[in-house]
């Protein structure tokens, strides 16, 4: 190795969501021993007791904007970093708190806070939201988690000052790939046609159809998609419940009526 190499400042940064996203990093075994040895892990205030600001090389921020704190956090490191990376699919289109989006504010607020004085963030709650609806993004790995084999080939690439390529297949190829039958032929609900995999087809695996927690493809067939779920059984009303569950506010931006 060059006695000029320098290791890259990475920081794995949280607004409001679950933490699960980031867990799947801790989570990758002792493939991340190895890569402890080529990064400079400089911010992980869920594991760290010392954590450091910028500049970043590669940031990673899991979670969505529900908040103003949230929203200057978020600029905060966009501002100090290379690579702004969104992590998950709270960080990519919103995830489930989005559905939100889609019902009464006030009906919503109603029941679930008594006081909404006390609401996280107070009067400066926002809608809650996509990262790249602040910020310049980078790059977008969806997945609710995404997958490790995801997170170690984004880090082999940024390493190799490769360009990096985000899988954007749907289910169904994987689905394929492991020779698991499509449970649309036995008329189960199920949304691979139009997801973007990366989960290795974790849910068809076990009989149960995909829900969509990677979020819509863009180039996907949504009209004919509906349609072949009507012919299934399912009624539009779920089919839009569905739709609205991980990636409600991207599905409207590509055209999807989902009201």
């Amino acid at each position: 190795m060059s006695k000029n190499f320098r290791k890259p400042r990475v920081a794995i940064h949280s607004i409001t969501g679950c933490a699960g996203c980031q867990l799947v990093i801790y989570f990758v075994r002792n493939k991340l021993l190895e890569l402890l040895d080529k990064i400079d892990l400089v911010a992980a205030p869920m594991i760290k007791e010392r954590n450091d600001e910028g500049p970043y090389d590669v940031c990673f921020v899991e979670g969505l904007v529900a908040n103003q704190n949230d929203l200057e956090n978020l600029k905060n490191w966009r501002e100090q970093s290379k690579y702004l990376i969104a992590w998950g699919t709270c960080a990519t289109h919103g995830n489930v708190p989005g559905i939100k989006n889609f019902k009464d504010k006030e009906v919503v607020e109603s029941a679930v806070y008594k006081d909404k004085s006390n609401l996280v963030g107070g009067s400066s709650t926002l809608v809650p939201s996509a990262i790249s609806e602040h910020v310049k993004v980078d790059f977008e790995v969806s997945g609710c988690p995404p997958s490790e084999i995801e997170f170690l080939r984004l880090m082999q690439h940024l390493l190799m000052n490769v360009e990096p390529k985000i899988y954007n297949e749907p289910v169904c190829v994987e689905c394929t790939k492991r020779e698991i039958r499509c449970l649309l032929d036995d008329g189960k609900e199920c949304l691979g046609p139009i997801i973007r995999g990366g989960c290795n087809a974790l849910c068809p695996a076990v009989n149960y159809g995909c829900t969509g927690c990677h979020g819509p493809l863009k180039s996907a067939n949504f009209e004919q998609m509906i349609k072949l779920l009507e012919e299934c059984g399912v009624s539009r009303e779920l089919i839009n419940q569905r739709l609205q569950k991980y990636a409600g506010s991207k599905f409207e931006e590509l055209g999807v009526d989902i009201r």
